[in-house]
Formats: C-alpha cells, sequence, structure tokens
C-alpha cells in the first residue's frame, strides 16, 4: 500500500469513521468542510475489550471513534476519522478515513502499554514530497508508544526499521533503509479546552526522527526528517489536542490537531 507520508501521522493515531451515530458534530471553519456527527460518551463510562488493552489515555473499545480536523502541516488542512474496528485479547486494529482514502494500522497491547506495530496503512509507509516517492516496510519495533502507567517527567522510547524503495524522477527504483525513532516525556497536566469540549489532560512531549538513507548511481541520498510534538491525552477519552512543529526535508512546518466530536461507547 502506498501513500503520502504525512508528519503529523507519525503520531500513529489513526482510523476510520463509523456511521450512523448521532448527536452533536462540529463544523471546521479552517477547512470549510462539514465534520461529521457523533454522539459524545462521558469519559470513564465504557467497557473495556480486554484488560491487558486497558489503557487509561486511549480507550481501546471496538467502535470508538474520533475526528479531528488539522492545520498548519505541509499537507495542508484536512479532517480524518479514526475507529477501532476490531479488538483482540492482545491488542487492536485501527482505522483511519480521510476524504479520499482509508488505511489500517496493527496494535500491540502489552502488560506496560500499547505498541504501534505499524506507521499506518499496513506494514508499508510511503513518501511524496518533491517528485520523489517510496515504498516501505516497517519491523523490528521496539519500547512503547503509551504506557499503562505515566509518572512525572517520565520518558521513554519508540522505535521502528524502514526498509524498502525509492524513486525519483528519471532514476531506476533504488533500495532504501532507515529508522523512524521516537523520544517521549510526561510534561505535566493541563486543561484543554478544543470544539469537542474541555478537558482535564496529561502533557506528552515527543522528539521524532526518521533517518534513511538511499543509494542513486552508487551515492548515498539521506532523507531526514526532524520534530517536536506536544500532545494532550485526556483520561477515558484519547488525544484531544496534538500540536508538532518539524522539519520535513527543509520543508519547516507548524501542524495542530484538535478533536472536533467523538464517541467511546
Amino acid at each position: 500500500m502506498h501513500f503520502e507520508f504525512r508528519p503529523v501521522m507519525i503520531m500513529l493515531w489513526t482510523g476510520l469513521l463509523v456511521a450512523s451515530l448521532t448527536g452533536c458534530g462540529a463544523e471546521n471553519s479552517d477547512t470549510g468542510v462539514t465534520l461529521p456527527i457523533l454522539e459524545t460518551t462521558a469519559p470513564g463510562t465504557s467497557p473495556t475489550a480486554s484488560q491487558v488493552c486497558d489503557n487509561p489515555l486511549y480507550p481501546s473499545t471496538q467502535g470508538a471513534t474520533w475526528v479531528y480536523a488539522s492545520t498548519g502541516g505541509p499537507s495542508g488542512a484536512f479532517i480524518y476519522a479514526n475507529s477501532i474496528t476490531e479488538v483482540r485479547s492482545d491488542g487492536f486494529t485501527l482505522n483511519t478515513q480521510f476524504a479520499d482514502q482509508t488505511r489500517t494500522q496493527e496494535w500491540s497491547c502489552q502488560p506496560d502499554g500499547l505498541v504501534a506495530l505499524e506507521l499506518g496503512g499496513g506494514s508499508a509507509a510511503g513518501v511524496s514530497m518533491q517528485d520523489m516517492t517510496s515504498q516501505l516496510k516497517t519491523s523490528e519495533v521496539s519500547g512503547l508508544n503509551l504506557p499503562n502507567e505515566i509518572s512525572s517527567g517520565m520518558e521513554w522510547q519508540y522505535s521502528l526499521r524502514l526498509q524498502g524503495t525509492i524513486v525519483m524522477p528519471g532514476d531506476p527504483e533504488a533500495p532504501a533503509d532507515g529508522v523512524y525513532a521516537v523520544t517521549m516525556r510526561e510534561m505535566g497536566r493541563e486543561t484543554v479546552t478544543v470544539p469537542a469540549g474541555t478537558f482535564d489532560t496529561v502533557k506528552i512531549q515527543s522528539n521524532a526522527t526518521v533517518d534513511i538513507v538511499s543509494s542513486f548511481g552508487g551515492s548515498d541520498l539521506p532523507i531526514k526528517f526532524s520534530g517536536t510534538t506536544i500532545t494532550w491525552y485526556a483520561p477515558g477519552v484519547g488525544y484531544v489536542k496534538v500540536v508538532e512543529n518539524g522539519d520535513f526535508g527543509g520543508q519547516v512546518y507548524s501542524a495542530t490537531t484538535e478533536l472536533q466530536s467523538y464517541n467511546v461507547p
């Protein structure tokens, strides 16, 4: 599967819109798109399908759905909807729906926290920027994305390997190999207001790097991304706001993503 590698999607929380839900919706004036209508469920009232997947900051109930709007990133303004479409005893499937495409992502539930097994869209990640495209498989996952217990000032890591091919205009397909790595740290508690409501949150900072090397005509071509992200997680709800600042191939950006509406059964 090939898709555009949106830096904000490095956060790895992606998913699918569930239809036929009712309640209060929101309209995003920045994108000019009317968001889907979802019923908002009070935090902490949803049942858990698996005890090992029961993370206090990210509910893993089948059918849970979140709608987000993002602005300021390299891909411009867009909306997307996340949904958990399958829950197992040791993990779950997260599905994302954008306006023109849908992606899936598998997660593992470990005794100490949640781990994304992929970057989103299956076991392959793609890059499409400045006439360059790539197809990269992910492997060798280590660390945690979100621990079950987070103490003040706590720090943890997550990483995976990227392997595949890159194509430049006029050049043959070239092999590529690299690493995506993140260091995360708890930065305190804050009250945050977004279109979906006002939430007491846990603030987490993530410092991410993508370092890939490809070989064209016998010469190595480095492809680098780096970024710092602040994410606010509301207990029983999930992430409600993300602010990401980064440099993707020399393109500096600042993106903000906010929760518009959600439903946690």
